[in-house]
């Protein structure tokens, strides 16, 4: 009888992130994991507690990548803005995490390290607390929107769907075939919104820093 393959909580934690990466979270079970591993269900108690034990440790490992080379800066805008490339290269590599992520209460210390220290840079640099919240929220709202029309279906219209609707098909051409958002429009887009930023929050005495 061949023995049961011989498995660790980094092999369980590898297959449950390719778990949610190529079947979505609603097979991220137990049960699943198991079938993908070659092992019975209750196998995996040894290193996860519960399903919810998977989904915590999943988060923990986008955040970690999420986080990974970086550093800080000590300038506003530069981790506003390397916070929002992150956030966009990491959900489009894990597009089905974004619920995952967001769906759930923030209690992920390497989170909590994360936004505690681009606030004191914020912070440290002369912004109100109030606006150096308001200033990173905004930043992760539209990196996380962003990333979420990047990997959409978009619109996949047929010539019938655009025959009553000449503006629409006018759109529709180039790389905005399928109307959802390129790197372009990302990098267009995080501008404004880092523009309005130091225009509308930033200390009077802080420069756009571009």
């Amino acid at each position: 009888m061949p023995r049961p393959p011989r498995i660790s909580r980094p092999a369980v934690l590898d297959e449950a992130l390719r778990t949610l990466d190529e079947e979505g979270i609603e097979a991220l079970s137990m049960r699943r994991l198991a079938q993908r591993l070659g092992v019975t269900s209750p196998s995996l108690y040894k290193y996860v507690r519960d399903r919810e034990g998977v989904f915590e440790a999943v988060v923990d490992a986008i955040v970690q990548e999420i986080n990974e080379g970086w550093s800080p800066t000590g300038s506003w805008r530069a981790e506003l803005d390397g916070m929002a490339r992150r956030y966009f290269r990491t959900f489009r590599r894990h597009p089905h995490a974004v619920p995952l992520v967001m769906h759930r209460p923030t209690r992920n210390q390497r989170s909590l390290d994360s936004f505690d220290t681009v606030l004191n840079v914020l912070t440290a640099a002369g912004w109100p607390v109030r606006n150096a919240a308001r200033a990173v929220l905004l930043t992760e709202s539209y990196a996380l929107g962003a990333t979420l029309t990047a990997v959409s279906p978009g619109v996949p219209l047929t010539s019938e769907d655009l025959a009553s609707r000449p503006t629409l098909a006018a759109a529709l051409i180039g790389e905005h075939s399928t109307f959802r958002l390129t790197e372009e429009d990302f990098e267009h887009g995080l501008k404004l919104v880092l523009d309005g930023i130091a225009r509308e929050l930033a200390p009077e005495r802080s420069p756009l820093e571009h």
